[in-house]
């Protein structure tokens, strides 16, 4: 066989282990509709996932197949981030579906090593990240450390967040903050008191000087940004909002204007199993880049 088809064929196999930890393929530019989204780079054939957890690829490379997962997202990681996992010969000429069978099979275990055992269905609460990975740098926080680290302050909203997470099969941020979050943010800020301030602000900066990018948007435009239409509320932040000041500042100044404010108010629907992307608003502000 070919050996696009070949790995068209693992791709198919690691689906549902993938998806049950939450990974999606990452489609390179440039691929054709329907092709098998690899990408070739020095010799190497390279299919690659990413998601909360970190991200995984499937390598092709001299006669061999590897599997090497990190901890960074795939945007953010680079090589020396990824640490083989398995590895066994492969000829793709002289391939049969029982090399397919255990290529699948041996990937599927691996993944499920590293990240931990199947959570499809599961009506357990998904686990943040630990503030000793964090500093570490062997994890960056996630939108669930978010909403986690958020409803200890606010613990009135435990409920709804266990809610939005039992709904949705993971923490929808955007939702959470639009509709219940924002306004405990409002109310704190409104009241100002200086150690309620600093129980908020120490958390959203921690997350946000650890976080990953999705995570750094939610806390600047979703949260923060929602102070837009009070420049006093905005005001009382200055003191407590440390690295994230400047972002946000401007973020505020931006969603003054109404077209860029509608993409924030209503945030594209809900699309299970989808590779997540930078919110639609969050380009606006960056220029569209």
């Amino acid at each position: 066989m070919e050996l696009n088809e070949a790995f068209g064929l693992i791709m198919k196999g690691v689906e549902s282990t993938m998806s049950d930890h939450g990974f999606s393929v990452v489609v390179p530019n440039g691929t054709e509709k329907g092709a098998v989204p690899v990408a070739v780079k020095n010799g190497s054939t390279v299919l690659t996932y990413t998601g909360q957890k970190g991200s995984a690829k499937i390598e092709f490379l001299e006669g061999k197949i590897s599997l090497l997962c990190a901890q960074s997202q795939a945007a953010q990681a680079v090589d020396d981030d990824y640490k083989k996992i398995t590895m066994t010969l492969f000829n793709p000429e002289t391939a049969d579906s029982r090399d397919i069978k255990y290529i699948v099979n041996d990937f599927s275990d691996g993944i499920i090593e590293i990240y931990g055992t199947k959570n499809k269905g599961s009506k357990k609460l998904p686990q943040p990240v630990s503030k000793s990975e964090a500093k570490s740098g062997a994890a960056y926080y996630d939108l669930n450390t978010l909403g986690s680290r958020f409803v200890t302050i606010f613990p009135e909203l435990k409920e709804i967040y266990r809610t939005n997470v039992t709904k949705y099969g993971e923490f929808l941020a955007d939702d959470f903050f639009l509709n219940y979050g924002n306004a405990k943010v409002r109310e704190t800020v409104q009241k100002n008191n200086p150690t309620q301030m600093k129980k908020l602000f120490n958390m959203l900066n921690e997350i946000y000087n650890d976080g990953t990018n999705q995570t750094q948007s939610v806390i600047v435009v979703t949260i923060l940004g929602s102070l837009y239409d009070d420049e006093n509320l905005l005001a009382n932040c200055v003191d407590y909002m440390g690295d994230m000041t400047l972002s946000v500042i401007e973020t505020n100044k931006l969603l003054r204007k109404k077209s860029v404010r509608a993409k924030l108010e209503h945030p594209p629907l809900y699309k299970p199993k989808k590779q997540k992307k930078t919110p639609a608003f969050l380009n606006s502000l960056n220029g569209g880049n």
